[in-house]
């Protein structure tokens, strides 16, 4: 882990991360009226959702403490925390310091600024739950 800082932060923030990508569980609600049994289609035999990744349920108590420290950051600061952790996705697959480089360029700060930033957050995140 980053600066001698437990693994246990890290899992904080993404609980709090996928907290911020979470909708409704666990997916559309169903209609008022049930489909008619013809237009049900069973599913195949050992396909039994094998593409849905296992969803990891997020603990809400300790999301919200995250999110009231990623509340109080700066803009610039959160824009960080978001290109680490919720929105990577905007960045590909790129591996985590060509995606850093990038997520400088976008935000319009320095890497130095954004490895200060990304820390700082991590020792917030340490502060409050240890």
């Amino acid at each position: 882990m980053d600066e001698g800082l437990p693994r246990w932060v890290e899992d904080e923030i993404r609980n709090w991360a996928r907290s911020q990508w979470e909708g409704d569980w666990p997916g559309p609600r169903r209609m008022a009226q049930d489909e008619p049994d013809v237009c049900v289609f069973p599913p195949l035999p050992g396909h039994e959702d094998e593409d849905e990744p296992i969803r990891i349920p997020v603990n809400h108590v300790r999301a919200s403490r995250v999110d009231g420290l990623y509340q109080a950051l700066p803009l610039l600061e959160r824009r960080v925390v978001q290109a680490e952790y919720t929105r990577r996705a905007d960045y590909g697959d790129l591996p985590a310091h060509l995606r850093q480089d990038k997520a400088c360029r976008v935000i319009g700060i320095t890497l130095p600024y954004y490895k200060v930033a990304l820390g700082s957050f991590k020792q917030q995140v340490w502060r409050v739950f240890k």
